[in-house]
């Protein structure tokens, strides 16, 4: 084996993907396989070189891993020289947390490689970023790491609230908890919320959810009354992304509504994906929708700008989820530093999240 060459200059980069890979059948990427072959395209249009490799993959001597062969329509394995620039797509937390990652980590930093988006960051650790920052705080539905006595003391306040994994995903595990009529109800994520069951008081109901919460670190969040279109609940997912200069820009916003009888809206839980303008015009009238619009973007922004001011590496991509309640106020509900790629529409050949990827990673180079 060859020792590999040194990096690229910038106007012929070689670009990389990180992510866990399975050769069973093939070499399958996982839910970023298609996304995978875009930044090829991308990538190759500019001239560029790119390919996919997991960590077992990484040597000193350069990169086991896989590129696209346009001419065999598919995923050739390699070896390659070391990138100039690393896009971040392992799905593991427990990975990431790992000596092995560390390591690898301290590697890239000796050989000069740039790694973005540089682990997933807990729901927590978003919370404690955006309350650094005071003019956020409106939009922040209040939160705190879960005990049982912070259950009943936030139920004597709100109505209603949510019990979140700190590093949970997809709409995973999520528990409601709501106050009605002297009784408190709790329904999990994956129920239908004519399941609810009903506890006479705040004990009861902690002893009920305990085994759901188990001795994963989760928040407690107060829940909005948030916008319905025909009594599914609703939200929207702004994508952002960092360009070749640094400044965060929004690649896309879509409205997501809730399958019926769930009170999260999340794809993964049968949630469906919307055109954000129409259906807030639905709600709120055309131009309620242009300036909610407008500052649903600003507010993304802003907390793009804060997140990345305070995580560690770099991060140039995130999700956000924002809501609205019936009084057309806007609340910050999670951030995402691994955001889906299945919410843009597929029309074009190569998406905006991925030109946006790929001019970040253009940028690096050059810096």
């Amino acid at each position: 084996m060859t020792p590999a060459k040194s990096k690229s200059l910038p106007n012929n980069p070689v670009i990389a993907l990180l992510t866990e890979i399975n050769e069973d059948h093939g070499p399958d990427f996982g839910k970023v396989h298609s996304f995978c072959e875009e930044l090829h395209q991308g990538v190759s249009e500019l001239g560029g070189s790119f390919y996919v490799f997991s960590l077992k993959g990484f040597s000193d001597q350069g990169v086991e891993g896989f590129s696209y062969d346009d001419k065999e329509d598919g995923w050739k394995r390699g070896f390659f020289p070391f990138p100039a620039v690393i896009y971040n797509r392992v799905s593991s937390r427990r990975t990431e947390i790992s000596k092995g990652f560390k390591g690898f980590l301290n590697k890239l930093d000796a050989l000069g490689i740039k790694i973005f988006n540089h682990r997933f960051l807990s729901k927590w650790e978003v919370q404690e970023f955006l309350m650094k920052e005071d003019h956020l705080h409106p939009f922040i539905p209040e939160t705190h790491l879960y005990s049982e006595s912070l259950l009943e003391s936030m139920l004597e306040k709100h109505d209603e609230l949510y019990i979140k994994p700190v590093h949970g995903s997809q709409g995973r595990n999520i528990i409601q908890v709501a106050k009605k009529d002297g009784m408190f109800h709790a329904s999990l994520s994956s129920m239908p919320a004519r399941d609810l069951r009903e506890f006479k008081h705040v004990s009861e109901l902690a002893h009920s959810i305990a085994p759901i919460v188990g001795k994963r670190l989760c928040i407690i969040q107060q829940g909005i009354q948030l916008s319905e279109l025909n009594g599914r609940r609703m939200d929207f997912r702004v994508l952002c992304h960092k360009n070749a200069q640094q400044f965060w820009k929004v690649t896309s916003i879509v409205a997501r509504v809730s399958a019926e009888q769930l009170f999260v809206s999340n794809i993964a839980r049968g949630g469906e994906v919307m055109k954000p303008g129409y259906t807030l015009a639905l709600i709120f009238g055309k131009e309620q929708a242009k300036h909610q619009l407008a500052l649903m973007k600003e507010l993304a922004l802003e907390t793009a700008e804060v997140i990345s001011k305070y995580a560690e590496g770099l991060t140039a991509e995130l999700g956000i989820d924002i809501g609205i309640d019936i009084k057309g106020n806007l609340w910050l509900i999670e951030a995402n530093s691994k955001p889906s790629k299945n919410f843009e529409e597929r029309a074009a050949k190569i998406r905006p999240s991925t030109k946006s990827i790929i001019e970040h990673c253009y940028g690096l180079c050059q810096s």
